[in-house]
Order: structure tokens, then C-alpha cells, then sequence
């Protein structure tokens, strides 16, 4: 199985100061990127991108993500790209049908209690930049919905979250995922160590899945999402995750199931059978299919592929045949007694 994630972008949001003194500062934001940078990168336990695919952006203004979005957007040499936005920090709503996630110059209008609108990034102006682009967006949320920490604002419709999904189906079909901390009548708990929804995603994330219908080396945020609920759920009954995914989301794989069982290759009588057959006492042939499966078994037959697998690499097909197979360099090194082999390796199935 081949597993790609090389059109897959990660923008990691986290605002913890905020000039505005309406905002409370919160302790968990930049913990909370540092651990999806841990999990998504640098353990090698759970990780599938690389370094350049993690773009991180603490406490920025409003203007900074705008032109981290606009720069993504405008870089792109490949359509069907999928960009995964976290965000941790607060966030408003913004009428009856919008989102505003709030950067350290979001400013609130005393008399009225509210955001200026103009000084956060709507969810909607998100969405719209990645249409023109045609990337998938994938958007993660640590944040309440409900109104600020510090100071509660007045909700003019319960149904946020829904609205909100339904401006991704407007703006994105059916090509979408959006994965929010709460519903939007429900706050968000922020702790020195990180978010608690943030924390039961990267320990949710870490835990794996042993019993999964297919045998799953890697895991998508469906996959994740009963485990992220449960446990979420369990620390605070006052709120609780929600997914909403397209029918035509792409199923990409989003961390290493920790709990796969790696498919372990030995070196077996049937493969060293292969390579005798082929040395043929210091003569090498070229042998086809068919003549390996006569010579050396059935067994050889269905193992004779796994030869040319790094790192051992003792047979490779004969150019311009019709499917031969004969001994490499290391192959006849290795007939000779000249070169020594594992005796087992561990499929990366990634």
C-alpha cells in the first residue's frame, strides 16, 4: 500500500496574547501547536509529513494570517491540494451565519460588547480564498463559540456550528471536513498544558486503533473522532466535539495507527531456493515465473517479489523479458557467502 501525503499542507494557528484587555490570555494555545507539531512531524510513532509541510504562526495579527493564507493559496503548483487549518485561541461569532477567530489585534466595541468585525478572520473569507485555489479545506477548531473567555458575548443563533457547515457546503460542495472543540452554545477549556480538546486529540491520535474492519497502517479524523468524543466528553459534560465531513472528502490519512501490525518479512527456505536456482552453481540464469514456481516451489512462487525489496535486493527482473528473473550484484555476493543479509525486515507501510 502506498500512502501519500505530499499534497497535504499544515497552518497551525495559536493565539495566546490578545491587546485587546476585553481577551483574557490564554495558557494553552502554543503548547497546543507544539504538540500537533509533535505528533503530525516529529514522532516517528504517529508522524506522515515532513517539516515544510508544518507551517506554524504564533499570537499573529489579523493582516499575518490573511497574507499566510493568501501566500499558500497563490504558491500552489498542483489543483486538489488539502490544507489542514488549526486554530487554538478565541473565537466569535460574527452575525447569525459566520465565524470570527481572533488575532492578537482583534478589537471589541465597548458599547455594544462585540467585535469589530473587520479585525478578525472570517471562517467564510477562509473558505472563499481556498475555493479559488481549489484546495480541500480541513479546519480544526480549539475554540469557544459561545463568546470570548474573558467577557461573554451575546449569541444571536444557537445554531452556529450548523451554519457554519453549511457555508462549507456552499463554498466547498462536498469536498470538506470541519472539526470543532464544541457546539456553539458550549465553552472550551484552556489549561497551561493545552487545550482539553486539543490534548484528547493528540492523545486520541497517540492511542491508535487495534480492531479497524480493514487493517488501517494510518488513521483519518473519522477514524480518530469516537475516541476524541468519549474522552472529551468524560472530562467536561458541558461540551463535547463535533465532525462534519463531505461524502467527497479525500479519505487522507492523517497520523500512523500506533496499534498496526507491520507486516514482518523473513528470509525463508523458499527465497534462499530462489537464489540457488538462480546461481545455478556459478552459472547465473535468468529464470521466468513460471520456471521458479516448478523449480522451487509455489511457495518461492508467491515470496520471489520481496527479494528485490530494500535492503536486501538480491534478485531484479531481466530488462526486455517477458517477467525473468535473475540475481543483482548483491544477489551473487550473497550466493558466494561474500554478503551478509537481515534475516528479517519490518514493511513501512507508509
Amino acid at each position: 500500500m502506498t500512502i501519500s501525503t505530499s499534497n497535504v499542507t499544515v497552518l497551525a494557528v495559536g493565539v495566546e496574547q490578545y491587546d485587546d484587555p476585553s481577551f483574557s490570555t490564554l495558557s494553552g494555545p502554543t503548547r497546543d501547536v507544539a504538540n500537533l507539531r509533535n505528533l503530525l512531524v516529529d514522532a516517528p510513532e504517529t508522524a506522515l509529513f515532513l517539516p515544510h509541510q508544518f507551517v506554524e504562526i504564533i499570537d499573529p495579527k489579523t493582516n499575518e494570517l490573511r497574507k499566510a493564507l493568501n501566500d499558500y493559496v497563490y504558491s500552489r503548483s498542483a489543483r486538489d491540494d488539502i490544507l489542514v487549518l488549526y486554530f487554538s485561541g478565541h473565537g466569535v461569532p460574527i452575525g447569525t451565519d459566520d465565524f470570527g477567530l481572533c488575532m492578537t489585534d482583534t478589537i471589541v466595541y465597548p458599547q455594544e460588547d462585540m467585535v469589530l468585525p473587520m479585525t478578525v478572520v472570517r471562517f467564510s473569507e477562509i473558505l472563499q480564498t481556498l475555493l479559488v485555489g481549489n484546495v480541500t479545506p480541513v479546519v480544526i477548531i480549539d475554540a469557544c463559540y459561545s463568546g470570548m473567555a474573558a467577557r461573554h458575548l451575546i449569541v444571536a443563533s444557537s445554531q452556529l456550528v450548523a451554519n457554519l457547515r453549511k457555508e462549507v457546503q456552499k463554498e466547498n460542495a462536498s469536498k470538506y471536513a470541519l472539526l470543532c472543540s464544541c457546539a456553539s452554545h458550549q465553552t472550551t477549556i484552556d489549561t497551561s498544558t493545552g487545550g482539553i480538546f486539543s490534548h484528547y486529540l493528540i492523545e486520541a491520535a497517540n492511542k491508535g486503533i487495534a480492531n479497524l474492519m480493514r487493517r488501517a497502517p494510518t488513521l483519518t479524523l473519522r477514524d480518530i473522532f469516537p475516541e476524541l468524543y468519549a474522552q472529551t466528553s468524560s472530562y467536561d459534560g458541558e461540551s463535547a466535539p463535533r465532525l462534519y465531513l463531505g461524502d467527497t472528502l479525500p479519505n487522507f490519512p492523517f497520523v500512523r495507527n500506533t496499534q498496526f501490525e507491520h507486516q514482518r518479512i523473513s528470509l525463508t527456505a523458499y527465497m534462499i531456493k530462489i537464489i540457488d536456482a538462480l546461481w545455478n552453481d556459478g552459472s547465473n540464469i535468468s529464470l521466468s515465473l513460471d520456471e521458479i514456481a516448478t523449480k522451487c516451489g509455489k511457495g518461492a512462487y508467491g515470496n520471489h517479489s520481496k527479494l528485490s525489496y530494500a535492503p536486501w535486493q538480491l534478485i531484479e527482473d531481466v530488462r526486455g523479458t517477458k517477467r525473468k528473473r535473475r540475481l543483482t550484484r548483491r544477489g551473487r555476493a550473497f550466493a558466494q557467502g561474500k554478503l551478509r543479509v537481515a534475516k528479517a525486515m519490518i514493511k513501512d507501510p507508509v
